[in-house]
C-alpha cells in the first residue's frame, strides 16, 4: 500500500470539507483558537509544523469543522 504525501493528504481534506478556502480558514482557526488558549490547551506539540499535522488528523477525524456565518449545523441521528 502506498503512502499518501502531505500534499495528496491536503488534496483529499479540501475535498472532504469544501475547497482548499474552507480548509485554510479552518486549520487557521483552530490553531488561533489553540494559540489564544494558552500552554494549557494546546496539544501536545514541539512546533508548528506539528500543530499544522496534530489539526489535519482533527479535520480527518471528523472532531472539527468549518462553521460559515448563515449555515445551520444539521442535527446528527443521535439529536433527531
Amino acid at each position: 500500500m502506498a503512502e499518501r504525501t502531505e500534499e495528496g493528504r491536503i488534496e483529499e481534506l479540501s475535498k472532504l470539507v469544501g475547497g482548499r478556502y474552507k480548509l485554510t480558514t479552518l486549520i487557521q482557526k483552530q490553531a488561533i483558537d489553540y494559540i489564544k488558549g494558552g500552554r494549557a490547551f494546546m496539544p501536545s506539540v514541539r512546533n508548528m509544523d506539528e500543530l499544522f499535522r496534530y489539526i489535519l488528523d482533527e479535520i480527518e477525524k471528523g472532531d472539527i469543522a468549518l462553521q460559515l456565518p448563515g449555515e445551520t449545523e444539521e442535527p446528527t441521528e443521535e439529536e433527531e
